[in-house]
């Protein structure tokens, strides 16, 4: 490929590509139901970044203009005044919106982000008890803070590369997209989330952008025929996954240089006569140029309403949002991006190495102090709430004190040896069964918060881990030297077959009695926010408001089918299995006494969607214990012989 007497054009379609990027990003965080694989807007935008800088760099590095302090002065020109805006919004939204812990954990995220490192953020905070996505004001940052660290240090690569390299550029780009791809395939089992947020597995999408220059000059289409068929398959090839995709697709990874391919197939033939007007008329070519401003705006929009309403996203509403979003993002650009891109004036030094890392540590340590205080608790008043620090501490339960040989699961082995089986969800149990007076030995077993019936994947992309998973655990050594099994599961659907399964499985590792707890109440959003709906401290206000946001029909209906399977199959009572209905204990007989806020202490009974405090914890224990003294009461087991599986 050539790379050599590389020219300069404005290129209009290129602005309406962007358009196309931050347009699929937008209805995909709109919530659009058929555009679930628009986060690949992301992809492209790469691609294109990857052509801008590289294309631009080269340039004037052939036209022995090439400066790194005029380079780094663009990029902050171009980059800071609106992130720096953004964050200031974001901020002072979050100061009169959030609550003390979700204020907490944003001002660290504004700490991340000023210092162009939030996708670091994100991919350490990723995980089983993240906060909702919808509560993450700043998300959308993580893929800015990609590229400005791939401004960082692309030119110096460009320079080094074209000075020393320059007759084998298209073999170093080509080993790079090599490495990249093959890093991000081999290392997605191992971390999904680092090959997502971390610049090494996004790398080959910059280079791919970079190698169109080459394309372009290598193979110049002089057909206009040819053109149009290229940049109309371009356009297929991008919109085809970002409506037929979805979040479950293993991505990023080989399947990237789907949309990837779309992107440079649209910059290669970009200047097809009739099929580019798609791309580069006024309105496209207009939301392309602003394309930076409405993504740094729109997410912080959709968030902040989700938030404070904690409503799903009508059609209406959708629409509003959208376009609220096209329009801030106008005027941002207008106002912001277009008065610090082009100064009127030049200066010897640029005023902006002094303006922007001011700013920049202003933010920070506005941030940290934000963090430090805890969320700056003292802006709330006559409010219940919850701190980070709280929820971290709880949080902590589920995967350090229920995983080892802490106080939690040590007890007297005279006193019963219980084994519990299934996934956090499980763990309110070994805490439902300690702060009420258990003292016997308890041991976990744990299948998994991706995988549902005790070890089969609720999505595709996850079968393999569950498989894996479930093999682990059914190779234990505790199961025989266990009294008891408890079983328990967040019970997302009801699936006979996979359950009677497991039942068949876990009986063939021991003969011991085995209890089934069935589905406890979970909500649709983190029960603290929905607290924070409530203008009072009532608990009985805030419960019923709670229904509101309850699962109600669906716990009804697994729990319903769970009864139905014990009472009709004989197998169960034969082989000593019983069910405990945890649904009853919780809401009354008639399923309308849930409660999220407790009556007795006024305390939050769950610091999530699902997951108990010690206070949630407690009382249902005493409930269970009151019902069934059975439970807690574990001296050994008479254990029957075994008969036919299920």
């Amino acid at each position: 490929m050539n790379f050599s007497a590389i020219q300069k054009s404005y290129r209009p379609e290129l602005n309406g590509l962007r358009a196309v990027a931050v347009i699929m990003v937008l209805l995909f965080h709109l919530d659009l139901p058929w555009m679930e694989g628009g986060f690949l807007g992301v992809d492209i935008f790469l691609v294109i970044s990857g052509y801008f800088i590289s294309k631009n760099i080269l340039y004037e590095i052939q036209q022995e203009k090439f400066s790194f302090y005029k380079f780094y002065t663009r990029r902050l020109r171009r980059l800071f005044p609106a992130m720096v805006v953004t964050l200031l919004l974001v901020l002072g939204a979050g100061y009169f919106l959030m609550t003390p812990a979700d204020y907490q954990r944003l001002g660290l995220s504004g700490l991340f982000s000023a210092l162009s490192a939030s996708n670091f953020f994100f991919w350490n905070e990723s995980g089983y008890f993240d906060a909702d996505a919808a509560y993450k004001p700043l998300l959308h940052v993580w893929s800015l803070s990609l590229e400005e660290q791939f401004y960082l240090f692309w030119p110096l690569c460009l320079v080094f590369g074209y000075r020393f390299f320059r007759k084998h550029l298209t073999v170093l780009f080509i080993i790079g997209i090599a490495l990249s791809l093959l890093l991000c395939q081999f290392y997605f089992g191992k971390d999904p989330s680092a090959t997502f947020f971390l610049i090494p597995f996004r790398m080959f999408e910059f280079i791919l952008g970079a190698m169109c220059i080459g394309i372009e000059k290598r193979w110049e289409i002089k057909s206009n025929t040819g053109k149009e068929l290229l940049f109309l398959l371009g356009i297929i090839v991008m919109f085809y996954p970002a409506i037929f995709w979805d979040g479950a697709t293993r991505m990023p990874g080989i399947l990237s240089l789907v949309p990837c391919a779309g992107a440079m197939l649209v910059i290669v033939a970009g200047n097809a006569r009739y099929a580019s007007w798609s791309l580069k008329n006024k309105p496209v070519e207009l939301i392309g140029k602003a394309s930076y401003s409405i993504y740094l705006v729109h997410w912080p929009l959709i968030v902040f309403y989700r938030y404070w309403t904690l409503k799903q996203l009508t059609l209406e509403l959708q629409l509003i949002l959208g376009g609220l979003s096209i329009l801030l993002g106008l005027l941002m650009w207008q106002v912001i991006e277009n008065q610090f891109r082009y100064p009127k004036k030049v200066w010897k030094r640029d005023p902006v190495w002094l303006t922007i890392p001011l700013l920049i540590f202003l933010i920070s340590m506005f941030s940290f102090y934000v963090y430090s205080e805890k969320g700056i608790p003292s802006r709330i008043t006559d409010e219940l709430y919850m701190t980070q620090e709280e929820i971290l501490e709880l949080r902590k339960g589920y995967w350090q004190d229920s995983n080892s040989k802490q106080a939690i699961l040590q007890g007297d082995l005279e006193k019963g040896h219980i084994l519990i089986f299934g996934n956090s969800h499980a763990i309110d149990l070994i805490y439902a069964l300690r702060l009420n007076g258990y003292e016997g030995e308890i041991s976990s077993i744990q299948t998994g918060g991706k995988c549902y019936n005790f070890g089969i994947a609720e999505k595709e992309i996850d079968n393999e881990f569950c498989s894996k998973r479930r093999a682990e655990n059914f190779a234990k050594k505790i199961w025989k030297k266990a009294d008891v099994i408890y079983m328990h599961d967040d019970w997302p659907k009801w699936d006979q077959e996979s359950f009677r399964q497991v039942i068949k499985d876990v009986r063939a590792q021991t003969d011991v009695p085995i209890y089934v707890f069935g589905p406890k109440m979970v909500y649709k959003e983190q029960v603290p926010n929905i607290v924070r709906l409530v203008p009072t401290i009532n608990p009985n206000v805030i419960n019923e408001k709670a229904v509101e946001f309850s699962f109600l029909d669906l716990k009804r209906s697994v729990n319903d089918s769970l009864q139905n399977e014990f009472n009709s199959n004989p197998f169960y009572q034969s082989n000593n299995i019983q069910f405990i209905d945890i649904l009853h204990l919780q809401g009354g007989p008639n399923l309308d006494q849930f409660e999220v806020v407790s009556k007795k202490a006024i305390k939050f009974l769950y610091f999530d969607a699902g997951h108990f405090t010690r206070q949630g914890s407690q009382e249902l224990g005493a409930k269970l214990k009151a019902l069934h003294p059975n439970l807690f009461e574990i001296k050994g087991s008479t254990r029957p012989p075994q008969t036919k599986n299920p």
